[in-house]
């Protein structure tokens, strides 16, 4: 259903950050210990950025595509409970685990759709993906395939639900201080 604007509401969320004590440990090492359900993976690479998916054990793009931990800059998987955020240090990698529970209170979030550039689809489309681009020449390949929409610049875009999670300063202001990635969405429905 489509929303304008921002949702404010409470849940229970928590945080954990597992490399602190496996600071050698891979990417892959910690998210298989973590992150044991199916669930989206952004991936920022030194050379560009990969959409796809994450099996419980490991990743699936467009292609086959595959990448070297050397040139991974920033990591988030992530699905309608819990994200890891996995990101590159002088020092090896660090991260963390958040996770949500709907039923729980005690943290507000603010509920946004963030559009993501593509305003037409692209060329490579197939049964489990759909590019979708701007004549600029920016475009992204994600994992859903046969998309059946008519992306264009005012109607039907595609968005990426974030949760953005308030705190309150020594002055009682209310700040963001984490955002998480929970899925990607239409104007109209979850994909």
């Amino acid at each position: 259903m489509e929303k304008e604007g921002l949702e404010l509401i409470e849940i229970g969320s928590t945080v954990s950050y597992p490399f602190e004590n496996k600071p050698d440990e891979s990417p892959e090492d910690v998210l298989t210990e973590n992150i044991k359900d199916k669930s989206f993976a952004v991936v920022w690479l030194d050379y560009k950025v990969l959409i796809g998916t994450w099996s419980g054990q490991k990743f699936q793009f467009y292609d086959d595509e595959e990448f070297e931990n050397k040139y991974l800059q920033r990591m988030r998987v992530f699905n309608k409970d819990r994200e890891m955020l996995i990101y590159r240090t002088g020092n090896g990698f660090k991260g963390r685990l958040r996770i949500d529970d709907k039923d729980g209170t005690g943290k507000e979030i603010i509920v946004a759709n963030q559009v993501l550039f593509g305003t037409k689809k692209g060329k490579k489309c197939n049964d489990s993906y759909t590019e979708i681009t701007e004549e600029r020449g920016t475009s992204l390949v994600l994992p859903f395939g046969g998309l059946d929409i008519d992306i264009d610049d005012k109607q039907k875009r595609i968005f990426i639900k974030t949760h953005n999670y308030i705190d309150y300063n020594t002055v009682n202001q209310a700040i963001y201080v984490d955002c998480r990635f929970i899925n990607f969405c239409d104007n109209e429905t979850d994909l």
